[in-house]
């Protein structure tokens, strides 16, 4: 328990150095295809995303949502990598879909924080997304890129947030 009470904040100090590089302030924002502007990644305490780099290889890894201090937290199938643009640490381009159109089957959407019978699950606050993008983005070169996800708050959809962590392919 100890450990653990070490390691999310180290997570997320980790997270926090790789996602804004470290002294340099601003907001970390990420061009996504089909989008008109960039989308701002909103990390805080609350929320956020962590990939796990022992899962990563060129056609997929494991990614962990976490929630802590909040009720529930909503989220879709959805994600979208992104690519380092210019060697600046906070501009980032998603790699370009295999299919123009983008894949059909991103609608679902998970609520965090329920049970399968609907009760509110506070106890549960991470959810492991294993990902296999090969039939989104085929296999990724090696380099540095970044997970997006959209979170919701599930009582007002429309308030979504995107989310990042950032994961290197060797």
């Amino acid at each position: 328990m100890k450990k653990r009470k070490i390691a999310v904040p180290a997570a997320l100090v980790l997270a926090a150095v790789l996602l804004w590089g470290g002294g340099r302030r601003g907001p970390v924002t990420v061009a996504l295809n089909g989008e008109e502007a960039p989308v701002t990644l909103t990390e805080d305490e609350h929320v956020y995303l962590t990939v796990d780099p022992v899962t990563v290889t060129a056609t997929g890894a494991v990614a962990t949502l976490h929630k802590e201090g909040i009720p529930q937290i909503g989220y879709g199938d959805r994600y979208y990598i992104a690519r380092r643009a210019h060697h600046s640490g906070r501009e980032w381009t998603e790699v370009p879909w295999l299919d123009s159109e983008g894949p059909s089957w991103w609608m679902s959407l998970t609520i965090m924080g329920l049970d399968p019978d609907g009760e509110p699950d506070l106890a549960h606050r991470e959810s492991d997304l294993p990902m296999d993008w090969t039939d989104i983005y085929g296999p990724l070169e090696p380099g540095k890129y970044l997970l997006v996800k959209e979170v919701v708050d599930p009582d007002d959809r429309s308030n979504g947030r995107y989310i990042g962590a950032a994961f290197t392919v060797k």
